[in-house]
């Protein structure tokens, strides 16, 4: 029986407020991520790294806070290899966990798997960019072109804005219980990650992909809260950032007479420090204020559907004898075989 591997990807936060780890995962990030848009000297980044993983390490302990990254990866990977199980009951599907900026890394993760089986990767990233799915990519890439492969590996396509927004619209409502008229007093305040408007080198910045998700969200939750406005969660170093910065965007909400808040970082596919801690840190600050923070889409049977799906569809699409005349797409739930692979 041929096996066929599932590589969830994402950036790899570490788990705890060790030094030694957030230095590590900072400097990688500075190193191999961030210099691709910001002129930073090589001899700046260990600076940087050390200012970074001391900020890091102490507003985590502050706010007693661990990551939940890992577990949520490791729980996405076995809930979509438990669909494609059951769509592919011969398939042999084997889950995966890499990282982009900690052990195990996507690279060292695929060269360990046998050159004969197909390997799709997934990255955990909710928009297309040079920061998230490219990366997966030119890792893949790298690997494609060694000649070693028997089978190419595949990475998967960002769901396509219209759907994840009917995901994370749905997702909204469901974590707040809303029904009827019941939001109409409540402001809803969505957050992405920022990033450089001007940066030093061409690049797809991914804020194109990640506004259209934003106002296919807006456009179905609009007629359920009272006030939907959108922030970014910018850094600070390297030029003109993405506008407005969730400080912003949550004082204009304040201005607008609103004191109940739901808080929505659709921007990620799973809960992180970004998403959790930084949210809560600058809700902090306005104290008159009853936040309430809905979760990403962590493990929810829609968005490992959706993954699965995609899967499937390629799996489809490229080998069709693998599959029986009927094809094993009629075997998954309804909701995710209307909803497009990519």
């Amino acid at each position: 029986m041929t096996r066929r591997h599932l590589v969830l990807v994402s950036y790899g936060e570490p788990q705890a407020p060790s030094f030694t780890e957030q230095f590590a995962y900072s400097h990688r990030i500075l190193r191999n991520l961030t210099r691709i848009i910001a002129a930073i000297p090589a001899p700046l980044i260990p600076l940087i790294a050390l200012s970074r993983a001391h900020g890091r390490r102490k507003l985590w302990r502050r706010w007693g806070y661990g990551s939940p990254l890992e577990g949520i990866t490791r729980e996405q990977a076995r809930r979509i290899k438990a669909t494609l199980d059951a769509a592919f009951p011969d398939g042999g599907w084997v889950s995966h966990v890499a990282y982009e900026f900690r052990r195990p890394f996507l690279g060292d993760v695929l060269r360990a798997l046998p050159s004969d089986e197909p390997i799709w990767i997934a990255p955990m990233y909710a928009a297309d960019s040079a920061f998230t799915h490219a990366l997966s990519r030119q890792v893949a890439d790298g690997i494609n072109e060694s000649g070693r492969r028997g089978r190419p590996v595949q990475v998967l396509s960002a769901i396509e804005a219209e759907s994840l927004a009917e995901l994370s619209a749905g997702h909204v409502l469901d974590c707040l219980g809303f029904d009827g008229d019941q939001g109409r007093s409540t402001a809803l305040v969505l957050a992405a990650h920022g990033t450089l408007l001007e940066p030093a080198k061409p690049i797809d910045t991914g804020r194109e992909n990640t506004e259209r998700l934003c106002e296919a969200i807006k456009t179905r939750l609009a007629p359920s809260f009272g006030m939907v406005a959108h922030g970014w969660l910018n850094h600070t170093r390297g030029g003109r950032w993405t506008e407005p910065p969730v400080e912003q965007t949550l004082q204009g909400v304040s201005d607008a007479g609103y004191s109940k808040v739901a808080y929505f970082p659709y921007g990620f596919l799973a809960d992180n420090a970004e998403t959790q801690l930084e949210g809560r840190v600058i809700a902090a600050r306005h104290p008159q204020m009853d936040v309430r923070f809905v979760p990403c889409l962590n493990a929810t049977a829609s968005l490992l559907d959706a993954i699965a799906a995609q899967v499937m569809s390629t799996l489809e699409a490229t080998r069709p004898a693998a599959l029986p005349s009927e094809g094993r797409l009629s075997t998954i739930p309804s909701r995710i075989r209307r909803l497009p692979a990519d």
